[in-house]
């Protein structure tokens, strides 16, 4: 049994806006960005995510959106260490990314065309300013034209089920779209330490040479015992043991998986999954289920090369989620007899970070959160612990991993927790 503790509502802001910001500074870098505007109203924006958002208004009515790194008092897990440099690399790396895709489209016949919806570069910030350090504004930050929307955790009890299915569906497509994006060199791990800092002064190329992990095996194992050790730091009650040799004993699945893929591990979390109701892309409302569309995500910060199959759409997914992500391109999937031993490893991680991430940052709901990680994570051990001792052992599947993603039960269309 879980032990017991009382969840801690969120954190009240005790200090106005104009102290916690230095808006001095900040007019003075935006005076670089934009050398004939200055900087109008200021925001903060209520969100759910790690860094702290600031909507800017501009003198000419454009808006931008400042990333803030968290404040010191906000506990961080080992691979949320960099989220706002993770974040400025990717969301650089795929907006120049989707755009040579473009410039390439005619003679390049390997993957299906992307829809316009989920045009990846229509989908990301664009990203105008970034500092790593705490030189400029005493925090890291980024500076972005932000993608338009709301979260879905808002609406999502407004949507009509149509309306749901054609998110899930783009939200396919979406996980597709980046899977087919892969990293300068060939290894694998978290984006903050395979892609280089395109704001940096003083770029350093061979350090692409020496980052990352050659198999997938590590480097999951990274992200694995990174939750782990967060966990037991914390004095957690969870099986460690138990899921440290489960991995040894199966991770060599996970060395079938050569080519490292982009992968957003909370791709399909309604808190972070940005959504815009309106006008279709004609500027008419054909349908119900066209007046809502996929707008992006809220933060980019959890991004890693490595096997699709870790990011949390394929976890209990809807059928119209696995029809997007099918009608995305050709399948992709490596060594698809073991994918579901590979895919039972990452139900473990995604669960063990659902459940530590409520102890280092209690929230109201903290606790129905926690039960539902310890439930998906017995449920996983379980299954493994039904494996044979060789791969002839293990369940078989006669079809495509991608059908196949969400188990025996029948799959879902509807909000997700």
């Amino acid at each position: 049994m879980p032990s017991s503790r009382t969840a801690v509502p969120p954190r009240q802001h005790l200090t106005s806006l104009m102290y916690a910001l230095p808006v001095r500074r900040l007019k003075e870098i935006l005076i670089h960005v934009f050398p004939n505007e200055t900087l109008g109203p200021i925001e903060e924006l209520k969100s759910s995510q790690l860094a702290r958002l600031y909507s800017l208004t501009m003198s000419d009515d454009r808006k931008l959106l400042l990333s803030f790194a968290p404040s010191l008092s906000v506990h961080l897990l080992r691979h949320e260490a960099a989220i706002l440099s993770s974040e400025a690399k990717l969301a650089y790396f795929i907006t120049g990314s989707d755009q040579n895709r473009e410039l390439q489209k005619p003679s390049s016949r390997q993957d299906a065309p992307v829809p316009k919806h989920t045009a990846l570069a229509a989908l990301v910030p664009k990203i105008l300013k970034h500092a790593s350090n705490n030189r400029e504004m005493a925090y890291p930050y980024s500076i972005f034209e932000p993608t338009l929307g709301v979260p879905l955790s808002t609406i999502s009890i407004y949507l009509s089920l149509p309306e749901r299915r054609l998110i899930d569906k783009q939200i396919g497509l979406m996980a597709r779209a980046l899977a087919s994006l892969t990293p300068p060199s060939s290894n694998f791990g978290a984006v903050s330490r395979i892609l280089p800092d395109p704001f940096s002064t003083t770029p350093t190329p061979t350090e692409l040479e020496t980052k990352g992990s050659k198999l997938w095996s590590e480097a999951f194992h990274g992200l694995l015992e990174g939750v782990l050790r967060d966990g037991e730091d914390k004095a957690v009650l969870l099986p460690y043991e138990i899921i440290r040799a489960h991995y040894k004993r199966w991770s060599y699945h996970l060395d079938s998986v050569l080519v490292p893929r982009l992968v957003v591990l909370d791709i399909s979390n309604d808190r972070n999954v940005m959504v815009e109701r309106g006008l279709d892309e004609e500027g008419a409302l054909k349908a119900p289920a066209e007046g809502v569309r996929l707008a992006g995500l809220r933060s980019w910060s959890q991004g890693v090369f490595g096997d699709p199959l870790l990011a949390d759409c394929f976890d209990n997914p809807s059928e119209s989620c696995l029809e997007g992500w099918r009608e995305g391109g050709q399948d992709i999937i490596e060594d698809e007899d073991n994918a579901p031993v590979r895919m039972l490893l990452y139900r473990c991680f995604r669960a063990v970070v659902t459940i530590v991430t409520e102890y280092y940052r209690p929230q109201s709901d903290s606790s129905r959160r926690e039960l539902e990680g310890r439930r998906k994570l017995t449920s996983a051990l379980a299954e493994i612990e039904k494996l044979g001792t060789t791969v002839s052992d293990a369940p078989k599947r006669t079809r495509s991993v991608a059908s196949d993603a969400g188990g025996s039960k029948r799959q879902k269309v509807g909000p997700r927790n």
